[in-house]
């Protein structure tokens, strides 16, 4: 789970803060605040997405689990960054992205080098690169004890 204070500068937050609001489920209400509006989104495999309005866009219409089938029961996001580091306007991570639907699987688990970009204090880039071998990964097995709502307190807690 995303933990700001891992950030050792203004960009390294900025930079977590796109992932903290993808596990907080309001990537969309924080996105005027942290992107430029030119702002570019790149995953493997996947078409680029040029612009705030090509991300609403695409989210309106269901995000990635339009593009990636394994996707369509996700409920939730998580990422754990291993590593971060900076120079200048861009920041580099690298993590292991967690898609869960709502009885605890996780669906996919990507693990991801990623590059962001950050002019004028706002995100203009994020690039992120993997194996898209993990589009058809098996998820993890049903866990009965899993709520959403345990998840989403554990998410406030840290």
């Amino acid at each position: 789970m995303i933990d700001l204070d891992m950030a050792a500068n203004d960009n390294e937050r900025l930079a977590l803060s796109i992932f903290k609001a993808m596990e907080d489920g309001n990537l969309m209400e924080q996105m005027a605040a942290l992107c430029t509006d030119d702002f570019v989104w790149a995953n493997s495999g996947l078409p680029t997405l040029s612009g705030q309005a090509a991300v609403r866009d695409l989210m309106a219409r269901g995000g990635f689990r339009n593009e990636i089938p394994i996707l369509i029961n996700q409920t939730h996001f998580s990422a754990d960054v291993l590593y971060m580091a900076s120079a200048d306007n861009v920041v580099f991570t690298e993590r292991v992205d967690h898609h869960w639907a709502a009885d605890g699987r996780d669906l996919m688990t990507p693990h991801i080098a990623g590059v962001i970009e950050i002019r004028n204090g706002r995100i203009s880039a994020l690039r992120d690169f993997y194996d898209i071998a993990c589009y058809g990964q098996e998820p993890t097995d049903v866990q009965p004890e899993f709520t959403l709502e345990a998840f989403r307190a554990r998410l406030s807690d840290a």
